[in-house]
């Protein structure tokens, strides 16, 4: 911890060093202005002073929201389309999750923290609703439930789209919420660059680009490494409440003993005639001293009692006698010892995140030239998976004061490692007035588990790790596929994109208590899902029509058939009392969707669109097949056979989006200005839920629907030294589901709450450029209250937190960037708050009992104030 303290305050010291160069006198001009449409940074420059000589000067790179739109990104999408430049934030330390958060319409959940599994929703989408590629290639796997974007690179990416309402032809699927593109570098002239960074916490960050000519075209070979121990500080919020539980315990038991001694006093003094006059004790304490031998009381119980008769030893067997006036000095700390050790962590509510570290290093080759693209990467992401406060430990309200204590828990230090190697070939031509091009994927990913606390000896009769999959377990996936997309120029009205692509993926799935049963005794585990398959097909066509002469009113028609097949396999499947359940199953979903855009350039200043289109998210492997084990088909009737239960399987979630906005380009407040802002709602039908079924197994129902509408605004203005980038969104979200189980209610739906989407979320960049070498910027981000469970009884409480930063470029190689997250350190202090409401939504009744009246903390803390510096130099 001392080391930590020590680049705390090394950090602070280097910002402070940074912000004084923001003061110091101009190097020659100090305009800075982008380049209208420029998509490159500006580079050296040659001036000349009053005596002659030439005087080099080193200019920042610079920010998008310093430039105009390029034409390009406006044609990207005929909907809502941002594109971030993660070069643009270079020496900030942040990470695909960060980038997002500046997104109006996305949000991001870090589920377990910063640097671990994080998934992003978009418009009040649920994560699985959001497609994710990389470099046009679905990034989401069907053993997933979700993609995580913790574990995508973006040292060596160009740019970053996301695509919201209507989804372009060329990303294969329909997706509820939107699209997420990840553009890696095209490789450029002779080039190496590096950096090296240091952030608070153990955090280290480094990277390597080397691009050169090779052949007809470029090379470009990256490295990088990200790693944080990840043991930042916080206040476990129900220490105080569970450490007053047990002083009011002691005070109980100290309450009846005291009684105990008095009742002996009684008995001594009225009972047995040695009245000694001594009044009733007040106190343990005042008991610990009357019943030590020389007291006073001592002295007056063998001086009385002897006058009376008694013998000096009967006399002192009553201070040995325990229910007389016996008295144990070390009764308190004997007490609070054992009530300490029972209960971990109450003695302080002071903790640091345990089992929180990650280390993730990847590599990408890749060559491209006019017409060619060949790109091989690798990652891993070696982690540990830390604890939740609450999550596993009986829900909210449970003692909690253990976690990040030490590793004697119940889950203890566990570990998972993730491989992943991709490889893509593609090409492209034109031909006439068609572009088009084809290309061709292999992905192998290997995702391993382990339980570091396990002993084979200690642990042998250990329940929790008699559970499947509790002490190691590995998902090992593949997956092949290939495209072919272009576009066609039909004459001067249109412009026809298509796309087709196949896809194939297989998983295995091993683990402790599925491929190492007891014979007779766990036969049941043999139902375990071993083995998956997902075959997806997508054909999608689109339309851009010039309606008029003026070339200033666009309509985009598209039409999509989507298409998905999952099987499921238990290969060790024997008899088994769910006899609906069979060793294989398979289920296709197919069905054709649409989507229109209309856009009008009003004037030069102004335009306005209109999307509206249908989706339909296909499901999962699990959503499908189940696991085989917790997650099983839902059993129904065999229509044909009324004897005979067969399995159900759920339908694909699908409905209606559409959206309107207005952008505004042209001078606000004497700065270059764009403005958008974007009405939106969605309406969605056979949303996906998980019941009980049975005693021993839940399943997959489309037991919801829903309602979404709200806004989205970006604002981007830029004077000629400062810049100001807004992104504000507000979601209102209306979900129903019904208890469509055995014993339930049938299709009665009820209202019900949607969790981890807050109502407002907003983020605002301002950046100061005092001269062509230093700018300072400032971030604050903004995150509503929001539901945590759907009881409807608790609440996450707003978040508010303020970063700033200072980059410098010494040289025109060399670059140093300072700064530091959450300076007032919010995070740690985000909390869950009762809402006064019961599980149905209706006000919790004045009388009702609760015994949880105090905040608590969220199920993973938030990380805080982070300090970090970065040094960035080019060859």
């Amino acid at each position: 911890m001392k080391q930590h303290g020590l680049k705390r305050k090394a950090l602070a010291i280097s910002i402070a060093c940074a912000l004084a160069l923001t003061w110091t006198p101009d190097y020659g001009s100090s305009v800075y202005a982008a380049e209208a449409g420029s998509e490159h940074s500006q580079e050296t420059k040659e001036t000349v002073n009053a005596d002659g000589k030439a005087e080099q000067e080193y200019s920042l790179e610079s920010i998008t929201v310093e430039a105009k739109r390029p034409d390009w990104e406006s044609k990207l999408s005929p909907g809502t389309v941002t594109i971030i430049r993660p070069d643009d934030y270079k020496g900030e330390q942040k990470t695909l999750p960060d980038l997002l958060k500046d997104v109006p319409g996305v949000h991001v959940r870090e589920v377990n923290g910063k640097g671990q599994y994080t998934t992003v929703s978009v418009r009040g989408s649920t994560a699985a609703q959001v497609g994710v590629f990389v470099d046009g290639v679905l990034f989401n796997l069907g053993g997933d439930a979700a993609a995580d974007i913790s574990t995508i690179p973006v040292k060596n990416v160009e740019r970053i789209e996301v695509y919201r309402g209507y989804i372009p032809a060329r990303f294969g699927g329909t997706y509820i919420g939107g699209v997420i593109n990840i553009v890696t570098k095209r490789p450029t002239q002779s080039n190496v660059s590096a950096s090296v960074g240091q952030s608070s916490w153990g955090g280290y960050t480094g990277s390597l680009q080397v691009d050169s000519p090779l052949g007809k075209g470029s090379l470009m070979v990256g490295i990088n490494r990200d790693e944080s121990d990840g043991d930042f500080r916080y206040k476990n919020f129900q220490v105080p409440s569970r450490y007053n539980d047990i002083a009011k315990d002691y005070e109980q038991v100290s309450a009846t003993r005291l009684e105990t001694y008095n009742k002996a006093l009684d008995q001594i003094q009225n009972d047995a005639g040695i009245n000694i006059g001594w009044s009733y004790f007040s106190s343990l304490e005042e008991v610990q001293q009357a019943c030590t031998a020389g007291s006073a009381f001592y002295n007056a119980i063998i001086s009385t009692g002897t006058a009376m008769g008694y013998t000096v030893s009967e006399l002192e067997g009553l201070f040995s006698d325990p229910t007389i006036f016996a008295y144990d000095p070390d009764f308190k700390k004997t007490w609070w010892d054992e009530k300490l050790a029972r209960n971990p962590g109450v003695a302080d509510d002071e903790r640091y995140r345990r089992n929180n570290d990650y280390k993730n290093t990847d590599a990408i080759i890749k060559w491209q030239d006019d017409h060619w693209v060949a790109k091989a990467t690798w990652k891993k992401i070696d982690r540990h998976l830390p604890e939740g406060l609450w999550a596993g430990n009986g829900g909210y309200g449970n003692s909690n004061t253990y976690v990040d204590v030490d590793d004697s828990s119940s889950l203890g230090p566990r570990r998972q490692e993730l491989t992943a190697k991709e490889m893509l070939v593609g090409r492209r031509d034109t031909v006439g007035k068609m572009e088009w091009g084809w290309s061709v994927n292999y992905l192998d990913q290997n995702k391993d588990y382990r339980n570091e606390r396990y002993d084979p000896v200690r642990d042998k009769e250990n329940y929790y790790f008699k559970q499947p999959l509790a002490i190691w377990s590995s998902y090992d996936s593949r997956r092949a596929g290939g495209a072919i997309d272009g576009s066609y120029e039909a004459g001067n009205g249109h412009l026809l994109e298509f796309m087709a692509n196949l896809s194939k993926e297989k998983m295995n799935i091993n683990g402790s208590g599925i491929t190492d049963f007891v014979k007779d005794e766990d036969e049941w585990r043999r139902r375990f899902r071993n083995y998956f398959e997902q075959t997806l097909f997508n054909i999608q066509l689109q339309d851009t029509i010039t309606l008029n002469k003026a070339e200033d009113l666009w309509f985009t028609p598209s039409v999509r058939y989507n298409s998905s097949t999952v099987l499921g396999r238990s290969s060790r499947l024997k008899q088994d009392q769910h006899i609906w359940f069979n060793q294989e199953d398979e289920q296709q979903d197919s069905k054709v969707t649409w989507q229109a855009a209309l856009k009008k350039k009003v004037s030069d200043k102004l335009t306005l669109r209109s999307t509206y289109g249908t989706y339909y998210r296909l499901l999962n492997l699990y959503e499908i097949a189940g696991d085989g084990a917790g997650i099983l088909p839902r059993p129904i009737d065999d229509k044909k056979q009324q004897d005979r239960l067969i399995s159900a399987f759920p339908l694909p979630e699908e409905g209606t989006q559409w959206d309107v906005s207005a952008i505004w380009d042209d001078r606000i407040l004497g700065a270059d200005g764009n403005i958008q802002l974007t009405y939106f709602g969605r309406k969605s039908e056979n949303l996906l839920q998980l019941y009980r079924f049975g005693y021993d197994y839940w399943s997959y129902s489309n037991a919801a629907r829903g309602r979404v509408n709200g806004a989205e605004l970006q604002t981007k203005l830029s004077w000629d030294k400062w810049d100001m980038n807004l992104a504000t969104t507000y979601t209102h979200a209306n979900a129903q589901r019904k208890y469509n189980n055995p014993t339930g209610t049938g299709d009665t739906y009820y209202d019900k709450p949607m969790t981890y989407l807050p109502d407002w979320e907003g983020s605002m960049r301002l950046t100061y450029r005092p001269d062509q070498k230093t700018s300072v910027f400032t971030e604050l981000k903004y995150m509503d209250k929001m539901f945590v469970s759907e009881s409807y009884e608790w609440k996450q409480k707003p978040l508010t937190t303020v970063g700033l930063g200072v980059k410098h470029k010494f040289t025109n190689d060399l670059q140093v960037t300072v700064g530091v997250n959450d300076l007032f350190n919010k995070g740690p202090e985000l909390r869950l708050v009762r809402t006064g409401m019961v599980y149905n939504g209706n006000p919790r009744s004045d009388n009702s009992p609760s015994s949880i009246n105090y905040p608590l903390n969220t199920d993973h803390p938030t990380q805080g104030r982070t300090y970090y510096v970065t040094m960035q130099y080019k060859y």
